[in-house]
């Protein structure tokens, strides 16, 4: 990727002369959970580190980031010791470490006394498959691992269902309670091992913000596996409550190995976005799992471009950065991190994770790709562009 800059103030202050129109659109409202003081850091009553597993779907640059925000917030409480963490964020997207290269890294670190990831305890479903991880966490919870770390919808529902004789802690999930990983966010998550993460109605704020920003009346998506997962009950309320309808591609479930089988599912989903391209839409939702290569997203959003079709990004800053139009996201990583690493200690305190707080509203953070913008004559009002966190053009990395 290349390397990513704002633009100058004197050459945005021009840029916002030129591009005025639609998009003045106030900003969402801002809210943030308070991090309270977590507890002293200490090993189990035998001595020993507390133990944590860890469940993922496959590679995906933002869940190891994620990862590496919630060791920072264990390392700020002093449960990991200060320096010993093996990767910082730059580290992640600079290299694109995956989270199994992560965990490898914490594994072999010195991370001290209290918490440690023990060998062959780290799990992609996507690759691993469901029944084989659900018995492996059978089989070592309690005896392997004392805590179990999973990111993201899919590997939450299966950890959640598996009723593990240990606290498990799950981040990132679109609707934890939409897909059944908890019961209820509203202080008591229904299910005394079981933590979330729940971020409120993403999908529903952020359609709502792109229909203001300017009205689109056709909706296109293409959603990968569950739809739960992309979030498609929020956006078919969207939908009710804005105005617009919604034309949806499903792809089933899929394994999407690097060789053979990953050209052969990126040849069928280049198919699926000519044919949307052909629907008449005047808008596209860019939702999760579709595309895990960044550097495939140009050639697959390619035919929506030449018909001006603008592509909203539902999760992943760097899908901007890749092509996509635009994105306003709950980036507020570092702090999540800590949240996710309170709930972490509590729980390793002896509360029980289902009785704790679960939702965390980030402050929204706006990105928008000025050369797509550009390209598709998308409008952009200078109070728009002047609230956005990024504006990216690759033309300003030229030099």
């Amino acid at each position: 990727m290349k390397r990513l800059r704002l633009l100058p103030v004197l050459i945005m202050i021009m840029l916002l002369a030129a591009l005025s129109g639609c998009g003045n659109a106030d900003v969402p409202e801002e809210s943030e959970a308070a991090i309270p003081q977590a507890a002293e850091p200490h090993t189990k009553e035998d001595g020993t580190p507390y133990r944590i597993a860890y469940v993922d779907y496959d590679e995906y640059l933002p869940a190891s980031r994620q990862l590496v925000c919630i060791m920072m917030g264990l390392e700020e409480q002093g449960w990991i010791t200060p320096g010993s963490l093996p990767y910082t964020l730059e580290d992640v997207d600079k290299m694109e470490l995956s989270t199994a290269q992560i965990y490898e890294g914490l594994q072999e670190a010195d991370l001290g006394d209290y918490i440690c990831f023990p060998a062959d305890q780290f799990y992609y479903l996507g690759n691993m498959g469901e029944d084989y991880i659900a018995e492996k966490l059978k089989e070592g919870a309690g005896r392997d691992f004392d805590l179990v770390l999973t990111f993201g919808t899919s590997a939450g529902v299966l950890v959640s269902s598996l009723d593990l004789p240990v606290p498990m802690v799950d981040f990132s999930a679109t609707d934890p309670v939409a897909s059944g990983i908890i019961e209820s966010a509203n202080g008591n998550s229904g299910k005394p091992n079981v933590w979330a993460q729940v971020e409120p109605s993403v999908p529903l704020r952020q359609l709502k913000y792109y229909h203001s920003l300017c009205p689109f009346s056709k909706l296109g998506m293409i959603i990968f596996g569950d739809e739960v997962v992309s979030g498609v009950p929020d956006i078919m309320k969207a939908s009710s409550e804005v105005g617009f309808s919604v034309i949806k591609y499903n792809i089933p479930e899929q394994s999407r190995e690097r060789g053979p089988e990953l050209d052969a599912y990126y040849a069928m989903l280049k198919e699926k976005f000519e044919e949307m391209a052909e629907e008449d839409i005047d808008a596209f939702f860019y939702t999760l799992d579709l595309i895990n290569d960044p550097e495939m997203i140009p050639e697959m959003l390619e035919p929506l471009y030449e018909k001006n079709i603008p592509v909203y990004a539902l999760d992943d800053v760097n899908s901007v950065y890749s092509g996509a139009l635009m994105i306003i996201c709950a980036y507020d990583i570092e702090n999540v991190g800590r949240f996710v690493a309170d709930a972490m200690i509590k729980i390793m305190d002896g509360e029980e994770a289902g009785s704790l707080p679960c939702i965390y509203t980030s402050a929204p953070y706006i990105c928008v790709n000025l050369d797509v913008a550009e390209r598709i004559d998308y409008p952009l009002s200078f109070d728009f562009l002047a609230i956005c966190d990024e504006i990216y053009t690759e033309k300003n990395d030229e030099e």
